[in-house]
């Protein structure tokens, strides 16, 4: 994988070669529709044998209950509900999702038709539309804060800049890096290890630097983390927003990006990008899918002398991996629908926020490396 050429590096996309390796591995596919009605779309299954009426009464219920879903969703977008009674038990199930998913295809090529089983409830069907993450890496660097507030005079920056990344941590559900049960803590363990080897670097010098600075990150990492999960930061934003003057463009942005960050707390409140992530409707194993955990995170920096090795280890064991997790919105159709339903403005602007922050706090970087 390689990062994007066009906004310095800062939210590498995964690519079919590894920037290093160049491996030939796949890209990370979408995650399919893999809710567990979907193994009627992909086997083949014998005719019930006669006697076996448990069997049968079950397979009754739920065909009904599919049927009756079906009805309900035929209504709302206005399409055919084909008759597949000749059929038997799951034959006809299939055979009903496989026409709805076509007529579905041609209303809404992003669509996906499931059956979705529930816990006490017999299966029904839902539509699913998720939202494209665009398999990137959204990486957020928390050294750029630890430089402002180590300057006295950019303390309402500071303040204002910590209020948002505040809103990030707090409630966006973005992972930190220094928290042993996020999934970048491992991989930074493991390049602290690495370097426990002092014949890794060819000067010495190069080694002492890179050795003080995993200190560093070691001793301030977990301080910002304390002001993180501070309540009373994120309490500040809006009347930091409003007392902030910026005096430089980057200010200004980080002043905008602190506005939409407050507008979005007041439209959805408490809600985190991991609430659209449903991850229980997929029945494959975590092992080999990229989670959110794996593409959304704080780090310490994009411009420091662990961050090529920090992406090259991400990208490499990412392009293993054959499935992703991502925002996803879901309309059931065990009752009858009035309207479409299928909002992803939060996510939209979540994200958007994502790439703009991770901008802003490159440009703050870049004051401090040049």
């Amino acid at each position: 994988m390689a990062a994007t050429s066009n906004v310095r590096a800062v939210r590498p996309i995964l690519k079919q070669k590894s920037r290093s390796l160049g491996s030939d591995k796949p890209r990370a596919k979408k995650r399919t529709t893999d809710a567990s009605g979907n193994g009627f779309l992909s086997h083949s299954f014998a005719p019930l044998v006669n006697g076996y009426s448990k069997a049968v009464n079950a397979g009754s219920k739920v065909a009904n209950s599919i049927l009756c879903a079906a009805r309900n969703l035929c209504d709302l977008y206005g399409i055919k509900l084909l008759d597949y009674e000749h059929l038997i038990y799951p034959q006809n199930v299939a055979k009903l999702v496989e026409d709805l998913q076509q007529q579905i295809g041609e209303i809404d090529h992003d669509a996906n038709v499931l059956v979705i089983t529930r816990e006490f409830n017999l299966p029904t069907l839902a539509i699913t539309k998720f939202f494209d993450t665009k398999t990137t890496l959204y990486y957020l660097p928390i050294e750029p804060l630890h430089f402002l507030l180590q300057q006295s005079d950019r303390k309402p920056a500071a303040q204002l800049l910590l209020s948002v990344l505040c809103y990030f941590y707090q409630i966006g559900g973005i992972p930190y890096f220094g928290e042993n049960s996020s999934y970048l803590y491992e991989v930074y363990q493991m390049i602290n290890e690495w370097y426990s080897d002092k014949e890794i670097c060819e000067y010495p010098k190069d080694y002492q630097h890179v050795i003080d600075h995993i200190q560093l990150i070691k001793r301030e990492s977990g301080n910002l983390l304390k002001s993180l999960s501070d309540k009373d930061q994120l309490a500040l934003l809006d009347d930091r927003v409003s007392k902030f003057y910026p005096t430089t463009k980057i200010e200004e942005n980080l002043k905008a990006i602190a506005y939409r960050v407050s507008t979005l707390i007041d439209i959805y409140p408490g809600r985190s990008i991991l609430d659209s992530i449903p991850d229980d409707l997929n029945r494959i194993d975590g092992e080999g899918r990229i989670t959110a955990e794996h593409y959304l995170s704080f780090i310490w920096s994009g411009e420091d002398c662990l961050y090529d090795q920090l992406m090259e280890t991400v990208n490499c064991e990412l392009q293993e991996y054959n499935e992703i997790d991502e925002p996803m919105s879901i309309q059931l159709f065990d009752k009858p629908q009035n309207q479409i339903s299928h909002n992803m403005s939060f996510e939209q602007e979540f994200f958007d926020l994502l790439n703009d922050l991770s901008d802003n706090l490159y440009d703050f970087a870049h004051e401090k490396h040049h």
